[in-house]
């Protein structure tokens, strides 16, 4: 093609505020090559405030940011919002229309099919904890409409196969990419200036999390789990960077169980490289994570990692090598793992490897890389969209 291709990604967040999906949506669009792309970026929530993004904006002239709140899917705002998205996807040329989450993914599935029509895909960033049954009824008749399914982890793609009749012929996987300039292992005098900036002494056992004060999450296990490790070390230290519905419920738990300024909440933080930098290790308790950004983040800063056995963690986490693994809903496990942090040499190899694997397996070029010739292979390849008109 002379001209860009036209992309057009339908998402339920907004991408300039905190998030994995968020994030991932960001170093795609940004990374994708201007002279091949021109992407329109619909967000079906209303624009954030100043104050809860991340970013101010993106600089990346060839995608354009738009906002069309939708509210309930079935609504009259949604159901309005669907006839504009037809009226704009029949004018406006697009090349290929990717969807993530759920409102984004109905909407995209169920637009018309036509002879010569862009190529769909859905691209899947979770385990799906938030579809009910009837959903996940749903999207067994609708995933056969999307040429292609992409999620960045193996367990996603099992868990569509097992779940929602996806055809695996179909689906396809992509890892989640990191800016490993940005999120970098720092040097002792770097290490030093974060512990400072943070009213950290040095001899601190630093324990961080980034992650949004969420139910899923779980934060009220490592809480739990901190609180023994902090009674055998009262040096231990831990960091929550996020913001949430459980925030007060958090800090309560935490003061109910003598923690003090033990356990530190940060709300949303812009300067996550600058936290990681101050830590000794990272952890997450959740119940749920398709390919946690959070962790190629801390690994990439040569941090070891502790989180529990679900989703794409175990992909990521190497046991006793890079980090160590729990079962969810289990302080004990997260207390004796973060313990069996405690040698410094040990948490310099690990973080080592992580690093490695990260430079290895994770760059966000490679990813852009990836989906980008995911899109082309399907837009030069006709045979494979009529076979997707028949379904």
């Amino acid at each position: 093609m002379t001209r860009p291709m036209r992309l057009l990604l339908l998402t339920d967040t907004a991408v300039l505020a905190p998030g994995g999906s968020e994030r991932f949506t960001r170093n795609l669009v940004c990374q994708l090559p201007p002279d091949r792309w021109a992407i329109d970026v619909l967000q079906l929530i209303p624009e954030p405030a100043p104050e809860r993004r991340v970013v101010a904006s993106l600089d990346a002239p060839h995608v354009r940011l738009v906002h069309w709140p939708v509210g309930a899917i079935y609504g009259p705002q949604g159901l309005a919002a669907f006839a504009r998205l037809c009226a704009r996807v029949a004018a406006g040329g697009y090349d290929v229309i990717q969807s993530q989450h759920e409102k984004a993914d109905l909407m995209n599935a169920l637009l018309p099919r036509l002879v010569g029509g862009p190529v769909r895909i859905s691209s899947r960033r979770d385990m799906g904890f938030q579809k009910t049954d009837r959903l996940r009824q749903a999207f067994r008749r609708l995933n056969g409409r999307y040429d292609r399914i992409v999620a960045p982890s193996r367990a996603i793609l099992d868990g569509l196969v097992t779940d929602e009749a996806a055809a695996p012929e179909r689906l396809v996987e992509i890892p989640n990419g990191v800016d490993t300039a940005r999120f970098r292992v720092p040097d002792a005098a770097t290490r030093d200036a974060a512990r400072a900036r943070e009213g950290l002494s040095p001899d601190a056992f630093v324990v961080l999390c980034v992650a949004s004060l969420s139910p899923i999450k779980r934060h009220e296990d490592l809480i739990a789990g901190f609180a023994t490790l902090h009674a055998a070390q009262p040096n231990a230290r831990l960091l929550l960077a996020g913001d949430g519905p459980l925030a007060d419920a958090l800090a309560a738990q935490a003061t109910a169980l003598g923690l003090g300024d033990a356990v530190r909440f940060l709300g949303v933080r812009d300067d996550v490289g600058g936290l990681l930098s101050a830590a000794d290790v990272f952890v997450l308790a959740s119940d749920s994570e398709g390919m946690s950004n959070a962790i190629l983040e801390a690994q990439a800063c040569g941090l070891p990692v502790v989180a529990t056995r679900v989703g794409g963690n175990p992909q990521l986490v190497a046991e006793g090598a890079e980090g160590f693994l729990v079962p969810a809903r289990d302080p004990a496990g997260l207390a004796r793992a973060l313990a069996a942090c405690g040698d410094p040499a040990w948490r310099q190899s690990a973080g080592r490897r992580a690093r490695a694997r990260i430079e290895r397996e994770h760059s966000i070029p490679a990813m852009a890389a990836r989906y980008d010739e995911l899109y082309r292979s399907l837009l030069e390849a006709p045979a494979v969209l009529e076979g997707a008109l028949r379904d």
